[in-house]
């Protein structure tokens, strides 16, 4: 009860709302979670910030994207259909870049970092601490969901490279002689007792 009337004060202070102060600092907030994601390529984070394309360079594209997306989905009410576009299209990219889990979903800690030093102290005194412990909460939201997404695209990798690797050396033992006419899927295919 107290928060709630403590907000109200404030807004009649003219502090404005908790959706209105993530609109206006979204800008900032989306530059510096691309500095802290970009810094972790080194020397090859020059190419990605210089040129963010569609078509020269998708992978900042994508990135930018769903970044701001979700910087976006931060100061609104909270919705999985407008979230996890953004989410899927992450861990599509990690996906690929042969990262431990705990390494893919490291730029999520990063935004709530800088949500902390930045902003933190503003939030609570104009707000309380409802509203940062939900703004903390939506981000571990998204990470868990991520985890989600990107455990799902880790194990289509490895059916793909299994299923090229079962291709190639069939077509090698095949070459050498050493198997008849079978069935590659026959060859591979776990013998159940």
């Amino acid at each position: 009860m107290f928060l709630d009337i403590k907000i109200v004060v404030k807004i009649r202070e003219g502090v404005v709302s908790f959706t209105a102060f993530i609109e206006k600092h979204k800008g900032t907030i989306l530059k510096l979670w691309l500095n802290s994601f970009w810094e972790r390529f080194g020397e090859a984070a020059a190419f990605f910030k210089k040129e963010i394309d569609q078509f020269t360079n998708p992978f900042a594209y994508h990135i930018e994207e769903s970044f701001r997306g979700l910087v976006e989905a931060l100061g609104e009410e909270f919705s999985w259909d407008k979230i996890d576009p953004y989410l899927d299209k992450l861990a599509q990219i990690r996906a690929v870049q042969e990262v431990t889990p705990s390494t893919a979903c490291l730029f999520f800690l990063d935004l709530k970092k800088i949500l902390r030093e930045h902003y933190g102290e503003k939030i609570i005194e104009d707000f309380g601490v409802r509203p940062f412990l939900e703004l903390e909460d939506k981000i571990n939201s998204f990470i868990l969901r991520f985890i989600d997404f990107y455990q799902r695209y880790r194990e289509r990798l490895y059916e793909i490279r299994l299923e090229e690797w079962k291709r190639a050396n069939y077509l090698l033992l095949k070459r050498a002689g050493l198997i008849g006419e079978f069935e590659s899927q026959n060859l591979f295919e776990n013998k159940k007792h």
